[in-house]
Parts: C-alpha cells; sequence; structure tokens
C-alpha cells in the first residue's frame, strides 16, 4: 500500500519524494519543497490551519494531502501513521481500552481536521435566474 501511495504522490505533485534510514531523514529537492510551498499557497487561513491539525494528528504531510486530496480514507490514513504500534500489537499484542481507544480517538481527530479543510476550503455560489413574462 505504502508503494501504491508513493506513486500517487509523484503522480499527483510531480516530485520526488526519497525515504532514508537516517535520524536526520532524507535530503529533499528545494524544486519539491517549492511545489509543496505552492500547493500549500493554495489554501486559505482557515483551511491551513485545518491541515496544519491534521498533519499533527497523522505525523505526516504525506498521508495529509492523501486524505485530502481525497486518495485515502481516514481510516487507511491513521493506520499508515500508527505502523510502528500496530506491528508492536502483532508481535506483543494488544491492551484492549488502551490501543483502541487511542485508535479512534486519532480517527476522530483526523476525520474532524479533514471535515474541517474540505469545509473551509468549498466555494459555492447561488445564481437566480431573471425571469421574463
Amino acid at each position: 500500500m505504502n508503494d501504491v501511495y508513493e506513486h500517487l504522490v509523484i503522480f499527483r505533485y510531480n516530485v520526488v519524494i526519497g525515504s532514508s534510514t537516517s535520524i536526520m531523514g532524507p535530503q529533499i529537492p528545494e524544486e519539491t519543497k517549492e511545489t509543496f510551498r505552492q500547493h500549500l499557497n493554495s489554501y486559505n487561513f482557515w483551511s491551513l490551519t485545518g491541515l496544519e491539525y491534521v498533519i499533527t494528528q497523522l505525523k505526516s504531510l504525506v498521508l495529509s494531502f492523501g486524505l485530502i486530496d481525497r486518495h485515502l480514507s481516514v481510516e487507511q490514513a491513521v493506520l499508515l501513521s500508527r505502523l510502528e504500534e500496530e506491528y508492536q500489537i502483532q508481535q506483543w499484542g494488544n491492551v484492549e481500552w488502551v490501543h483502541d481507544y487511542d485508535m479512534y480517538e486519532l480517527r476522530a481527530r483526523t476525520a474532524a481536521g479533514a471535515m474541517f479543510v474540505h469545509l473551509s476550503s468549498e466555494r459555492t455560489a447561488v445564481k437566480r435566474k431573471i425571469l421574463q413574462d
């Protein structure tokens, strides 16, 4: 699933996203930074506020863009953001009420942030027709 999503990001934004095993992270090309900067500039203040909230919840700009662009569902984005925790649960077992509560709370917060971005960036207009006799 990760490879599929990486290809969607490359296709959607035409950027190069690297990976790294270092604590410093990958080197991000200036063109990629500029592309994301331009994309973020297309949002209004309130949408950026909601997007920042979603990014904070998921701890990933890439997953947040995938969610906002409707390539990922809330459940998929949360699952991908919790890969380490999910691995630990499979390895050592689930503390039922703790892990489940964390997952559902993260889903609720992420869904609320995504809905806020969508609602604050929508534009609607009503045009009235002039009736002629």
